[in-house]
């Protein structure tokens, strides 16, 4: 199934979870947000959210510096 992960399309299987897709995307041990259709996905509800055709995932990192 198609979804759209940081403005591109990408396809996953059905019944993706998100904890999924963020550990296939190599995001899983890092500092992420992410968010389902403009909602914010707390990490501990990542493998209780099953992704669907269409939705809008963004996953965004933290970067530090100065």
């Amino acid at each position: 199934m198609e979804i759209v992960v940081n403005g591109e399309a990408r396809n996953v299987r059905e019944n993706t979870t998100l904890k999924e897709l963020v550990g296939e995307m190599g995001f899983l041990e890092k500092p992420v947000v992410c968010e389902v259709n403009l909602s914010i996905i707390s990490r501990k509800d990542w493998e209780a959210t099953i992704l669907s055709a269409g939705d809008a995932v963004e996953v965004i990192g933290f970067v530090g510096g100065g």
